[in-house]
């Protein structure tokens, strides 16, 4: 199967956000086109796609669905990566890396 890969990350608004992130999380996460996703790090998500998925529409979805948040979404290459991550976050993201 073939796919793209690409990085969410939003700004959490403090003690006084009263954001449904639950209901995003549902939301994107069950999202047409959406194949797999990644969330071991609070306010970021990695995403696998389908290849027709754009950057644009991601976010598009987002601003439907998280109004007036700082966000920002780029294309994502798996194949270079470092980190500190539990086990699991690196098995689902050497699972998604593109292999040639």
């Amino acid at each position: 199967m073939y796919y793209k890969t690409y990085i969410i990350n939003f700004d959490k608004g403090g003690i006084t956000d009263t954001f449904d992130y639950k209901k995003f999380h549902d939301t994107l996460t069950t999202a047409n086109g959406i194949i797999s996703w990644w969330h071991y790090i609070e306010s970021s998500y990695i995403i696998a796609t389908s290849m027709t998925v754009t950057a644009t529409n991601v976010s598009d979805f987002i601003m439907q669905h998280m109004p007036n948040k700082h966000f920002f979404v780029s294309e994502l290459n798996l194949n270079n990566h470092n980190g500190w991550l539990p086990k699991e976050a690196w098995d689902w993201i050497n699972k998604y890396k593109i292999t040639q």
